[in-house]
Parts: structure tokens; sequence; C-alpha cells
């Protein structure tokens, strides 16, 4: 298999992936049809006069008018439909970073200007993606003291993405400014990007999608799940360590950079 293939299937596996990690879990219950005939189903949406479910005899999936169920049975389904998670459908996901190098205040100094493009793909033909907030965590890291780390730029933008529909966001632009010598006593330190945090968060605050291109933030937030939340929330200039723990701001290095 050439790369070009292999890249290809990657990047539907990865997609297989991110759908089986957006979509929860739904309701398992007992139904009657209009006809009298017992079924057991987990229920996954409902839209409108339509819902969505899985046979749990066959674990095959069907999209049904709700009246095709007897009334008891409908109102069950209703009650049961405010409290299931929003069925959100696979997305394709793709961060385009630019980093732009701008004139070097001295020798060893490096000034560089981040910009960043969010774009999403719907994949799904059914399932919109409901509104919900997009959020990108840009993290530098300290070139004078390796384990510090803070956030230098949160920027948030709007989602709301029809079945099969795409967007693009253009988020803010800023700039950092780091000793790009990076050793030697006279190293004055400053924070270089090292990656971003990608978050879609629902209306409770809740993460239902990250994506990450640093791979210590991977491993950390993988090895301690509960941190996600946490992260998703910290602050512009957030001080923290390799571990992604919030430090104490009166030991945070300096940032050399006048914003």
């Amino acid at each position: 298999m050439d790369m070009k293939h292999l890249n290809f299937s990657l990047r539907w596996i990865l997609l297989l992936m991110a759908s089986v990690i957006l979509c929860d879990a739904g309701k398992v219950m007992a139904v009657r049809d209009t006809k009298g005939r017992a079924l057991d189903i987990e229920l996954l949406s409902v839209t409108g006069e339509s819902i969505r479910f899985k046979r749990l005899d066959t674990s095959k999936e069907f999209s049904v008018a709700i009246d095709v169920f007897d009334e008891d049975s409908q109102e069950k389904i209703r009650k049961e439909a405010d409290s299931l998670p929003a069925l959100l459908p696979p997305l394709d996901v793709e961060v385009v970073i630019g980093k732009r190098r701008q004139k070097k205040a001295s020798y060893y100094m490096e000034e560089q200007e981040i910009s960043c493009t969010v774009k999403l793909k719907n994949l799904s033909h059914e399932i919109p993606l409901p509104n919900l907030t997009g959020r990108v965590l840009f993290v530098g890291r300290n070139q004078r003291t390796p384990d510090a780390y803070t956030i230098l730029s949160v920027q948030d933008f709007p989602v709301e993405l029809k079945p099969g529909e795409s967007s693009a966001s253009g988020l803010k632009s800023f700039i950092t400014k780091y000793d790009s010598d990076n050793k030697g006593y006279g190293n004055v330190g400053g924070y270089q990007y090292s990656g971003y945090l990608l978050v879609l968060l629902n209306d409770k605050q809740e993460v239902v999608f990250n994506q990450t291109t640093d791979g210590g933030i991977r491993k950390v937030l993988t090895e301690r799940p509960g941190l996600l939340e946490k992260m998703a929330a910290y602050p512009r200039d957030a001080y923290f360590n390799g571990k992604l723990e919030l430090q104490d701001q009166n030991l945070r290095p300096p940032n050399i950079i006048g914003r």
C-alpha cells in the first residue's frame, strides 16, 4: 500500500473513532407499536415528530415517525427525550496553523505571529451538529524553564452545521516572543508556541469533542481525563506545568512580549 492510500485509510479510521467518541449511548426502553407488538429499543434521538432508535435484537438503526408507536409508548419516548444527550454526527476537523516570523528584536530573539483557521465538516447526511461553542487554546512553552507552560491566547467561535455542511472560522492572530538560542546564562526565556487544544462545548460547558497537536497534552489528558474540562476553562496567561496543573502565578516565568 502506498503512502497516499495509507494516509487516506488512517484519515477514515480517525473519523470513525471520532464518531464513536461523539455519539453518546441512548436510553433503553420497551415500547409497543400501534398494532400492539412489543419492541425493545435504544432511543438515540427525537427530532420533532421523528425518532431514531436501535433495535436491541438486531442492533439495526431506524428513523421513523413517532406515531408508529402506541400512545403510551409515545408518551414514554417524549418524556425520555429531554434527558437524552445530543446525538452528534461524525466530523472532519482540520486546524490550519500559520507561523510567520517577524523581524528579530536582537540576534537571539525570535518573534512569531500565529494565525489559525478551523475547518469543520458534518459528515452525516441525517444528523445536524447542534449549536456548540468552539474554543482553541494556544499553548506556549517557556524557553528557559522547559516545564513551564502558558496559554498564549484563548479564542471562541460559534459552531452549528446542517447535515453535509462545512464551515471555516478564521481566528484572530497574535504575537509571541522568545529566546531562540535557548542556552547560556543570558537566556531570557519567553514562550514559544508549542501546540493547541481544540474543544467543542455544549451549553453546559461540557466538552463533546477535543483535538490537540501537542503530544504531551494528549498523553496527560488520556491518563487523567478529568483534566479536560478544567483545561478547557484555562484563561489566557494561565501558568501550568507539564502535568497540566495550574501553578502559583507569583512563580511564573515572565512572558517577554508586551501585548
